[in-house]
């Protein structure tokens, strides 16, 4: 899409600076970092001609604020997951390019806060009548939810993060007194409500979508069923983030699962619910859907990954590499990229309401 006088939009990408904080902490003790997004970005655009500047989100706040008010580019990449670390900061990085007017990449504010508080979305899920495992959001004092919670196991999670974070081999539980025990340590850990979800016993999909209206791209899945046998069958951070310090982990690979891809019936129902997910809470540009899929084909919708992680490596560039027409990691970038400068901006309020 071009910007002025056919030529390529300009682009700042927005990156969080914890990432430039972790990779200089890794090169001190020499370990191995990956090579961050942001540069993975900057690279493959640089050669396609784009001209491109980088901007770490650092904390202040308001400094943020006029580095942005400043800039001059035609569209913000928007990768900024956190500021200083706390991932609550996403929603908020959207609002703020919303109220500068920026024409960004990815979903707005309203589509990060909705997928971004478990509960919300759940009760969202439910009222478009997406399917997700029954649920019951415990506060101290107070239960809500669909409340069909009534056999082992289950698994609980807190309501507001997201890469997995809280969610661990202890996280699915057999009895009460675990249940009892993991909502008590959400409660500490994160002062948040926990999420106690019916667990559900199928293949781990992710159904990624792309664009506006959306493409939905081939399904990738991740074998759990790989993982060691003292480990429940969930994408915990064990399985998802310590692969380096445990050799066993790194059976359980994502593919493409071509029995799924063969049967029309169960792709119908994944797209479904992939697209209902979407339209629930109100996405737009990209995403990442999460799946359960149980024995008997039924679909059940985990979570929304509004702006998933962009590494070459991960299951959103995967999916897009295996679709078809097939995308490679550049075509991939340039098609969000499409996709954002394609969208209409936010209408403006009329001055003094006339």
């Amino acid at each position: 899409m071009a910007a002025k006088n056919g030529a390529k939009p300009s682009i700042t990408i927005l990156y969080d600076a914890d990432e430039d904080r972790v990779r200089s902490e890794a090169l001190e003790k020499k370990e191995k970092f990956p090579v961050l997004v942001s540069v993975q970005i900057e690279e493959v655009l640089t050669k396609r001609g784009y001209t491109i500047k980088k901007l770490a989100a650092n904390p202040p706040i308001k400094r943020l604020v006029r580095q942005l008010e400043d800039d001059n580019s035609d569209l913000i990449f928007n990768i900024c997951e956190s500021l200083g670390g706390d991932g609550e900061e996403e929603r908020r990085i959207a609002s703020m390019l919303e109220l500068l007017d920026k024409r960004f990449t990815g979903n707005a504010s309203l589509g990060i806060t909705l997928a971004g508080d478990k509960s919300l979305a759940k009760k969202l899920f439910e009222f478009h009548e997406v399917c997700s495992p029954d649920f019951t959001i415990v506060a101290p004092g107070h239960t809500e939810g669909t409340q069909n919670l009534d056999k082992f196991p289950l698994i609980v999670k807190p309501i507001a993060t997201d890469a997995s974070i809280g969610i661990d081999k202890k996280s699915v539980v057999g009895t009460v007194h675990e249940l009892m025990d993991r909502i008590f340590a959400i409660h500490q850990q994160f002062k948040t409500p926990a999420l106690v979800e019916e667990y559900i016993d199928g293949r781990e999909i992710y159904v990624g979508l792309l664009g506006n209206p959306p493409a939905v791209l081939t399904p990738i899945e991740w074998d759990l069923s790989k993982l060691p046998d003292d480990m429940p069958k969930i994408a915990g951070t064990e399985a998802k983030w310590e692969e380096w310090k445990n050799p066993e982990l790194k059976a359980a690979k994502e593919f493409v699962p071509e029995d799924i891809l063969a049967n029309e019936e169960i792709m119908t129902k994944l797209r479904a619910a992939a697209l209902g997910a979407w339209k629930a809470l109100q996405i737009r540009d990209y995403a990442r859907i999460d799946i359960r899929l149980r024995a008997d084909g039924t679909p059940y919708v985990l979570e929304v990954n509004p702006n998933p992680w962009l590494d070459r490596s991960a299951e959103f560039a995967m999916a897009a590499r295996k679709s078809k027409p097939e995308m490679s990691y550049g075509d991939m970038i340039e098609k969000i990229i499409e996709t954002a400068m394609s969208r209409p901006m936010r209408d403006k309020p009329v001055p003094n309401g006339r």
